[in-house]
């Protein structure tokens, strides 16, 4: 049983003390009502099997160990785990002042430029994005942000 650099039990014992949390507070709302099943049955149910299939996979995990240093990825893989990742910080911190479509553009094409020229890709990125935001906007009637830079601009 190794426990030290134990990917498998360390990410169990963070499902299970969330598990656990959402297990407790799901007993502060109605099981049952007068109408039928209350707002508690299914997170109460859901957060004790989350509970159940947890605690399992930690004692799965003190049997067979998947190590840290096996699962992360190396070398290029890791650059391009490290890029999307940085991609979508990217993109959460331009969205309230550049918009969807310019802030999806710009963290696509810096996406997509390791394996297009950069006018293909960003050809690429500002398309779809547009036509994203008009399925959202026109067709589903969904509105996506359009950022400050467009409130200055027009």
């Amino acid at each position: 049983m190794r426990i030290q650099g134990n990917l498998g039990f360390m990410l169990s014992l963070l499902f299970t003390a969330g598990s656990g949390i959402l297990f407790l507070q799901s007993w502060e709302l109605d099981y049952y009502t007068e109408l039928g099943p209350g707002p508690g049955l299914f997170p109460r149910w859901l957060s004790g099997a989350l509970l159940v299939v947890s605690v399992l996979y930690m004692i799965g995990s003190l049997r067979h160990p998947v190590l840290w240093s096996a699962v992360m990825p190396q070398g290029r893989d890791l650059r391009s785990v490290a890029m999307v990742l940085a991609s979508a910080a990217l993109f959460v911190a331009l969205l309230s002042m550049a918009g969807f479509v310019l802030a999806g553009g710009v963290t696509m094409t810096l996406l997509l430029a390791r394996s297009y020229p950069w006018l293909r890709a960003s050809a690429i990125a500002l398309s779809v994005n547009v036509l994203i935001y008009y399925a959202f906007s026109g067709w589903l009637d969904v509105p996506l942000p359009s950022g400050q830079l467009w409130e200055w601009v027009g």
